[in-house]
């Protein structure tokens, strides 16, 4: 256990399977951990999610394109979008479930959507929370048991209130209370020495049903309990593999998949098989 231009023609959006990388080679390879460096386009890579059948969707965080990236080698499988032109925003999430996907953005408010194939454009529903006063939100999973989107707070804006997750139920576009679950703040930072947290990505592991959320700034993967209960500090990323970590997963088989912003270099996405989970220092 875990744990671009907006009008440019949309032919340019479709791609073709092993268009990520020319040679197929990782950037590293070592043992149970395996990087591969990810196309110009997925510089501002944002958010990961997994199908039903296991396949990897990501999003870059200025306009809604949805990429399929086969986590194996890392190649590009094929690329699709929202509206027409495609709509923009600050995308920091995206997830999958009740049979659509979910895209999240920083101010918390949803748009969901059925797949499209490659190089389509496909249309989309704008669900408004009226979350955007609690959160500056950044990292969206969704949890097929419960039919519910978890949205997890990066940065509260409202005083005397910690960092949360809130449950938003995905069935309709519905005015509704989301329940609202408080991270172990405090915790968090005392487990690792910071003196502040600030969650990235949220995933959940499919063993166990806990929460499993990344923290770009703070190098560091936290396993949290459904009703909020630390539980584990369970990887301290090193800062030379990892230099802004914002999307995370974790597969059926237990392997954790994390993708990085572009900095001094290409986007990445790093796989992690279940053997190589210990802690890592930085």
């Amino acid at each position: 256990m875990i744990i671009r231009l907006r009008f440019v023609f949309f032919v340019l959006l479709a791609v073709s399977a092993g268009a990520c990388q020319s040679d197929q080679t990782p950037s590293r390879n070592d043992g149970g951990f395996v990087q591969w460096s990810l196309p110009d386009k997925l510089r501002e890579i944002s958010g990961l999610a997994l199908t039903s059948d296991q396949r990897l969707l990501a999003v870059a965080d200025e306009e809604a394109i949805i990429y399929e990236i086969d986590y194996n080698d890392g190649s590009l499988v094929k690329a699709f979008a929202l509206g027409e032109p495609t709509l923009r925003g600050d995308f920091e999430g995206i997830a999958v479930l009740a049979g659509k996907i979910w895209l999240m953005d920083s101010d918390g408010q949803l748009y969901s959507f059925v797949e499209g194939g490659n190089g389509e454009r496909v249309p989309y529903e704008r669900i408004k929370t009226g979350l955007s006063d609690q959160c500056e939100f950044e990292g969206l999973a969704g949890e097929e048991q419960t039919g519910r989107l978890l949205l997890v707070c990066k940065e509260s804006r409202k005083k005397k209130k910690g960092l949360r997750i809130f449950e938003w139920l995905a069935a309709g576009n519905v005015e509704q209370e989301p329940t609202e679950i408080e991270l172990p703040e405090d915790g968090m930072k005392d487990g690792i020495g910071e003196k502040s947290v600030s969650p990235s990505g949220i995933t959940i592991d499919p063993e166990n049903g806990n929460r499993i959320i990344v923290a770009a700034r703070q190098h560091t993967v936290f396993e949290v309990s459904a009703d909020g209960r630390l539980i584990a500090v369970i990887m301290r990323l090193d800062k030379r593999r990892h230099q802004q970590a914002e999307g995370i997963v974790v597969t059926a088989d237990g392997r954790l998949v994390i993708s990085d912003e572009a900095n001094n270099g290409p986007a990445k996405l790093a796989v992690y098989s279940q053997e190589k989970q210990e802690p890592m220092s930085e």
